[in-house]
């Protein structure tokens, strides 16, 4: 897995499975894993919040 830093103090690989997200700590790495289905499920709220800020911010409903 080649693993490459996204920002944040976060990193991301992909295993051609699933996305792995690590956040180094000095206790210890946190790592989460996400399957396709788990991924597009989080593209989906990400999409969803994303929209509900552009409301709140513009009063207008864009497609994203």
């Amino acid at each position: 897995m080649n693993e490459e830093y996204i920002g944040d103090g976060l990193y991301a690989s992909f295993d051609g499975y699933q996305f792995k997200l690590r956040a180094p700590r000095f206790e210890g790495d946190s790592e989460v894993y996400l399957d396709m289905d788990v991924y597009a499920n989080f593209n989906l709220y990400a999409a969803k919040m994303l929209r509900k800020k552009q409301i709140a911010v513009t009063g207008v409903a864009n497609d994203i």
